[in-house]
């Protein structure tokens, strides 16, 4: 059953034609990857997806609901989350704190809230913390908790960026390139990651260009061109197409699916 189904969607920058009636859609309980070579259109569509960029043409159903048109902070409350290519935390903050922040509807954010149901709060922020600490864990930070999230490295804060989006209780999360900059020992540890997160239920969009990676892990892979949805399959189908070699080297070739 698809959870999210992108349906004829196109948008232009000014002459330049970036997205052309592209479509996908993403069963529950999956991980997809979204690929192609650079230009081909691919965090356009996520962001149009989460509401940062509003379509020319087309339409996003995300369980069930219209969601295109939407602003992002609607859509955030709908269940899908978005992890950044270039994570968006607080430097100065622990990793702790930053995934504190992400948490939807605390009573300790509205002025009513924090002078009048002060018990309520704190209880809120206790059952926070542990819910942090449980995500942590799961992500292997534990011992970085405490730690300003400036001073980790890029894979680690790709990961703080996954467990800021894993405190909303997503049922999907939109991930940009989750590998990129990391080494290839922490990028296929975030994968595995993520393919335990997958087992539990949740669903997952990934746009990434370690295709070796990707292809391991993806039940399924859409690839775009131009702006258009190309070609869709499981990793086997997709790398043994030709058209997957005609977009990414100008060539036909065969070859055997690895493993």
């Amino acid at each position: 059953m698809a959870i999210l189904a992108v349906e004829g969607i196109s948008k232009s920058f000014g002459g330049l034609q970036v997205l052309q009636s592209a479509s996908l859609e993403v069963a529950e309980g999956t991980i997809t990857g979204l690929v192609g070579p650079n230009g081909s259109g691919k965090t356009t569509l996520l962001n149009t997806i989460y509401g940062l960029i509003k379509p020319d043409e087309g339409t996003v159903i995300f369980r069930g609901q219209k969601i295109s048109g939407l602003a992002p902070y609607r859509i955030y409350d709908a269940g899908l989350a978005f992890s950044f290519q270039l994570p968006r935390l607080f430097f100065q903050l622990t990793v702790l704190d930053n995934l504190l922040l992400a948490a939807r509807n605390q009573v300790g954010t509205s002025f009513s809230g924090a002078l009048f149901r002060r018990r309520r709060w704190r209880r809120q922020e206790a059952e926070l913390a542990r819910k942090a600490l449980q995500i942590l864990e799961l992500l292997g930070l534990v011992p970085l908790a405490l730690h300003a999230t400036g001073e980790l490295s890029g894979g680690q804060r790709k990961l703080v960026e996954i467990g800021r989006a894993l405190m909303s209780d997503p049922v999907m999360i939109l991930l940009d390139e989750p590998a990129a900059g990391v080494n290839p020992v922490l990028g296929r540890k975030i994968y595995q990651k993520l393919r335990a997160l997958r087992d539990q239920g949740l669903t997952f969009l990934i746009i990434e260009h370690k295709l070796e990676m990707l292809l391991d892990f993806a039940d399924r892979i859409y690839m775009m061109d131009a702006g258009q949805v190309v070609l869709s399959g499981t990793p086997k189908e997709v790398i043994e197409n030709p058209v997957f070699y005609a977009t990414y080297v100008g060539e036909t070739k065969n070859v055997t699916f690895p493993g």
